[in-house]
C-alpha cells in the first residue's frame, strides 16, 4: 500500500479534517507501538547480555570439556542464551544455583500426576527421574517462547534443500540428558538418547512456531 493510498490522497482530493484526525490517531498509535517494541528489545538485550555472562563463567569453570565445547558452538551459532541455559540446567547444580529461580519453572506438587511426556505405563525410568526430565522439557519450552523469533531463526539449517534442526543443538540436549542419567546410575544407548533429544527439540520448535503464529493472529 502506498503512502498516498494509506492517507487517502490517491484520488487527488484534499483530506477532510475528520480523516486527517483519524490519520493522526493511527500514526500516534503506530509510534507508541514502535516505542514499546524498542523498549522491549532493549530489555531483552540487557537480559541476554547477563545470561551470556553466566554462560561464559560456566565455560571457564566447568570441568566438563565436551559440554563446554557444545555450549561454545551453540553460542557461536547465536542460539539464545536463555534457551542454552534452560538445556544445561538438568543435572548441573552450579548453574541452578547461579541463576536461582530466574529461568526455572517452579516445581508443582502435582508434577507426579501431570507427566506430559511419559505415560503411566512407561517403566523405562524411575518416577523421580521422569518427573525431573518432564519438568526440564517444560522449562525449555517456556524459555523457547521468551525469544521465539531468534530461536527459530538460529535453530535450523538447510541441507539438500530441506530445513533441518542443527545437529549441535540436538547434541547439547543429548549430552546433558546422558550426563544426568549417568549421575543417577542409568545407562542408555547414545543413539536412543540422540533420537529422544531430536524428538523433544522438534516438539519444542513446533510449539514455538505455533506460539508465534498465534501471536501474529492476536496482533492482526
Amino acid at each position: 500500500m502506498s503512502l498516498e493510498s494509506f492517507i487517502n490522497l490517491d484520488g487527488g482530493e484534499g483530506m477532510s479534517e475528520a480523516a486527517f484526525e483519524a490519520f493522526k490517531q493511527r500514526m500516534k498509535a503506530a509510534s507508541a507501538q514502535i516505542a514499546a517494541i524498542k523498549k522491549e528489545e532493549k530489555k531483552q538485550k540487557k537480559k541476554e547480555d547477563e545470561l551470556i555472562k553466566i554462560l561464559l563463567k560456566f565455560i571457564k569453570t566447568s570441568h566438563k570439556k565436551e559440554l563446554v565445547l557444545l555450549i561454545s558452538r551453540c553460542i557461536e551459532q547465536n542460539i539464545p542464551a536463555n534457551f542454552i541455559l534452560s538445556v544445561i540446567l538438568l543435572g548441573n547444580e552450579d548453574i541452578q544455583k547461579e541463576i536461582g529461580g530466574y529461568l526455572m519453572l517452579k516445581a508443582s506438587a502435582n508434577d507426579e500426576k501431570s507427566l506430559t511426556f511419559f505415560g503411566e505405563e512407561d517403566q523405562t525410568l524411575p518416577l523421580k527421574l521422569k518427573i525431573e526430565i518432564d519438568h526440564w522439557i517444560k522449562n525449555m519450552l517456556s524459555q523457547a517462547q521468551e525469544s521465539p523469533q531468534k530461536l527459530i531463526k538460529t535453530s535450523y539449517e538447510v541441507k539438500d534443500e530441506e530445513k533441518i534442526i542443527k545437529s549441535i543443538i540436538i547434541q547439547l540436549l543429548c549430552f546433558v540428558l546422558r550426563d544426568f542419567l549417568e549421575q543417577n546410575k542409568v545407562d542408555e544407548p547414545y543413539e536412543k538418547l540422540y533420537n529422544f533429544s531430536e524428538f523433544v527439540l522438534k516438539g519444542i520448535l513446533n510449539k514455538t512456531e505455533e506460539f508465534l503464529d498465534n501471536q501474529k493472529l492476536i496482533r492482526d
